[in-house]
């Protein structure tokens, strides 16, 4: 059995509920914004939505890389959207949107997680699960950050909503 966390956290964005909602909906281009997130990948048949499944890389400050996948399992734009996550650790994680004022929003994640690696399970039981949870936070922070600065410089996030599920949307997207 892995060590569980249970993580909630809160950014405030400077956009409007629709564009936030293309930021968190087009995982492709998160590696564009969001620094941690190093390689994104479809590995599903169903390309956008429920019963899309994601191959991911994300690597923090510590000195391994989380490698991991994720399953759409609901969607409903442009308030929720809930995952199942497998590989390096396993469980659920979902994002909830709400706009606060105009041009204002508030994105809360919400992860219920197992780990699934023994050496960072090792770690955790030995005294290290700050260290991990402090470098969980970094991440979301650099997240937050990353997508307050994409918008400051005028990034335009895909509609996949809108967009034909055969036209261009985006497999995968890699930074390294």
């Amino acid at each position: 059995m892995g060590e569980r966390y249970e993580f909630t956290d809160v950014w405030t964005i400077p956009a409007g509920i629709d564009v936030a909602w293309k930021m968190v909906d087009d995982v492709a281009s998160w590696p564009k914004w969001w620094p941690d997130y190093r390689f994104t990948e479809i590995v599903s048949d169903v390309r956008h939505g429920i019963g899309t499944r994601w191959h991911v890389k994300v690597k923090a400050d510590l000195p391994y890389t989380l490698d991991f996948n994720f399953t759409v399992i609901s969607h409903e734009r442009p308030r929720y959207v809930r995952t199942r996550v497998e590989g390096f650790f396993e469980g659920e994680i979902d994002w909830r949107l709400e706009q606060l004022s105009l041009g204002v929003t508030r994105m809360t994640l919400y992860e219920q997680t197992e780990t699934r690696w023994a050496l960072i399970n090792l770690t955790a039981k030995l005294g290290g699960r700050r260290l991990l949870e402090r470098n969980h936070k970094a991440a979301m922070r650099r997240g937050e950050l990353g997508m307050i600065a994409a918008l400051a410089r005028g990034y335009v996030p895909a509609d996949l909503d809108s967009t034909a599920m055969s036209d261009g949307i985006p497999g995968a997207y890699r930074t390294d």
